[in-house]
């Protein structure tokens, strides 16, 4: 499997929490892996243990405050790039918001100095783990935060609580 096949699996599928337009730009954002050209390795939880992905590296860009993951396919070319937003949470947590074509979707990562491990808020995981659709509405597979009043980061820290373990690791190189 391709670690960008991997990330975007987990955050671009539909499956969850999403946003059009995306709820955060770069004024929110910290570039949490500094102003550099990065290259990561990553793997995939199953069945109790991480597998490693069999694409050697995936690379990012800091553009602003934020990362632009590109295509593999034309990886010179950042006008087809991801971009992918880290946003303070609380201590090494943050909320990941990846954008590709204006829309967005959501995960809480945890940042460890050289690895990030993700838990994707998982449509299924939220709507088994919510005792009341207060914070997300559910439309079949799909959800997306309910309009509310209060700060959508306030709402990410709630559901930050509700996440599942992590499933997605990556290790900077």
């Amino acid at each position: 499997m391709r670690l960008l096949l991997l990330l975007a699996t987990a955050l671009l599928s539909g499956c969850v929490l999403h946003a059009k337009p995306p709820i955060f730009g770069d004024a929110e954002a910290v570039p949490v892996f500094g102003q550099h050209r990065l290259t990561f390795t990553g793997s995939a939880y199953d069945k109790g243990v991480w597998v490693a992905d069999d694409t050697p590296t995936l690379h990012a860009k800091a553009e602003g405050r934020h990362y632009m993951v590109p295509d593999d396919q034309t990886p010179d070319d950042l006008t087809k790039a991801d971009r992918y937003y880290f946003i303070p949470l609380d201590g090494n947590r943050y909320v990941v918001q990846a954008v590709a074509q204006g829309e967005a979707d959501y995960a809480i990562a945890t940042w460890y100095g050289t690895t990030l491990l993700v838990s994707p808020l998982d449509c299924a995981a939220l709507k088994t783990s919510l005792k009341t659709n207060d914070l997300v509405i559910f439309v079949n597979d799909a959800c997306r935060l309910r309009p509310s009043d209060t700060p959508p980061l306030v709402l990410f820290g709630k559901l930050a609580q509700r996440a599942g373990q992590p499933s997605i690791r990556f290790v900077r190189q």
